[in-house]
């Protein structure tokens, strides 16, 4: 399984333009395909063709917007895709890893409740160790394998019921190396306001747990407000990976981002929304962001998970909805993937029984790697990642049933929400990136010209005695 290191060649190409400015941080030798459904696309074709694609994307847009109402967007916790779909038939997947030594190893049961793996933001950069994606036994000296470990389908037959039914996305990367708070910021603004590790110890404030904008003694790590020079210098030292050097970037700041939203902007243009929060407290980004803190009237759309079931019950769904579960429900390790995938069940089932499903579309994620083992290396455009590959997959009466293989991340999600409600991109040149301006949109994933899907009640199911009795290490 020895791969080409190819971010080396980036790290090379990066230390020679260290004048050039990399503030998008992108990788100007290898860039990356830009999918049909992007309306960046566009850029550097002229003439009638040019004309001919607007036209194609207005048609798109106007489709879109007709059957599409609602946009729920669900995000659970810490698995890769090799871990969870490695086997699912016709994806990129593997059921092999290799150690740091350049071993190889077959990738072992995970079980209903696999242990935890350190996953932080170094962790990350580390395991792909420059694309090699081959370090990941350096995250658990202890146990050196238990990051290669895989689920079977019988492990988790709903959520693979859903990838067969739907689109199963093979390329949907993590927005930032890790961990669980700096991603979490990123499925609402598309950034971190540079923040990349915020679960240190010595950096909760008074008392913990963590809250963010309303405890100012918090402080969390982030890259300081660099020159393009020194963006270029941190670019290359991540694709070594140099973490020593690399943190020297780094700098400590109070654990609240001054960043706008796509909440703030939902809120602004009058469209619904609301952001549905379990008991987490790694999972908090609302209050992570000082302009929703503050705005009394954004700040109530943040409510409990349990209310997204009676919202649908009621009548009251939002047009756009953000979907997180308790700690115990969010498939984190050490937690039980059985009791977490019931939960998942349990909401898009409300929602498939509802008169909502058939102008619905569900986008289910995961947040970061959790430690575990993928093989694909992730494109490299700017300080934050992407990060490792993640398991998405869209559900929605408007799709046919495939694996889709377009780069994609959270901003993607963020980019078809902006689509939809005709919102600008969010200007997040101030945190090192462009990535949301940049994102495929991900509406060219629908089949709007298709027989609507069917809903797909799933049942519960009874889940295993748990067995694993360890924290987790981090969010």
């Amino acid at each position: 399984m020895q791969r080409t290191p190819v971010r080396l060649i980036a790290a090379f190409a990066s230390l020679i333009l260290l004048g050039a400015a990399c503030s998008s941080g992108g990788d100007e030798a290898a860039p990356e395909p830009v999918a049909s459904g992007d309306t960046n696309f566009l850029k550097g074709i002229t003439g009638g063709e040019a004309a001919q694609q607007a036209a194609m994307q207005a048609k798109m847009t106007e489709q879109a917007r007709e059957k599409i109402k609602h946009i729920v967007f669900i995000v659970k916790e810490n698995r890769t895709f090799d871990h969870m779909f490695g086997t699912f038939p016709g994806a990129e997947g593997t059921t092999q890893g290799e150690m740091c030594n350049g071993k190889n190893l077959r990738l072992k049961p995970a079980g209903d409740t696999a242990l935890d793996v350190p996953h932080s933001f170094t962790a990350g950069l580390r395991a792909i160790n420059g694309g090699r994606m081959n370090c990941f036994d350096l995250m658990s000296p202890d146990d050196k394998t238990r990051p290669y470990v895989q689920l079977k389908q019988s492990d988790i037959p709903n959520y693979w019921s859903y990838a067969k039914s739907f689109v199963l996305m093979d390329r949907f990367f993590s927005s930032v190396y890790g961990p669980t708070g700096p991603e979490q910021l990123w499925t609402v603004s598309a950034q971190t306001d540079r923040f990349v590790e915020q679960e240190r110890e010595g950096q909760y404030g008074s008392p913990p747990p963590r809250e963010f904008c309303d405890d100012k003694k918090e402080r969390a790590y982030a890259f300081k407000e660099l020159t393009p020079e020194e963006q270029a210098q941190a670019f290359a030292l991540e694709d070594v990976p140099n973490i020593p050097a690399l943190t020297e970037f780094w700098e400590t700041k109070w654990a609240c981002a001054d960043v706008a939203s796509v909440p703030q902007q939902l809120q602004e243009a009058g469209v619904s929304w609301k952001y549905y929060r379990g008991d987490n407290e790694w999972v908090d980004p609302l209050r992570q962001i000082k302009p929703i803190r503050d705005s009394a009237a954004a700040w109530k759309n943040r409510v409990t998970d349990a209310q997204f079931v009676k919202d649908i019950e009621a009548g009251k769904l939002p047009e756009v909805s953000w979907l997180t579960p308790s700690f115990v429900d969010s498939d984190h390790p050490p937690m039980s993937i059985c009791q977490g995938e019931n939960w998942t069940v349990r909401q898009i089932n409300a929602v498939m029984k509802s008169k909502y499903w058939q102008d619905t579309a569900v986008i289910l994620v995961w947040d970061d790697y959790g430690g575990f083992y993928d093989h694909v290396p992730p494109p490299h455009v700017d300080l934050f990642g992407y990060g490792l590959r993640v398991p998405g997959i869209l559900i929605s009466p408007w799709v046919d049933a495939h694996v889709d293989s377009r780069t994609l991340d959270f901003t993607s999600v963020l980019r078809f929400i902006q689509r939809m409600h005709d919102l600008a991109p969010l200007d997040t040149s101030a945190g090192l990136t462009d990535r949301n301006a940049s994102a495929s949109d991900m509406v060219d994933l629908f089949d709007f010209n298709g027989k609507p899907h069917k809903p797909l009640i799933l049942n519960e199911r009874n889940c295993p005695t748990p067995t694993q009795t360890e924290a987790p290490t981090t969010g």
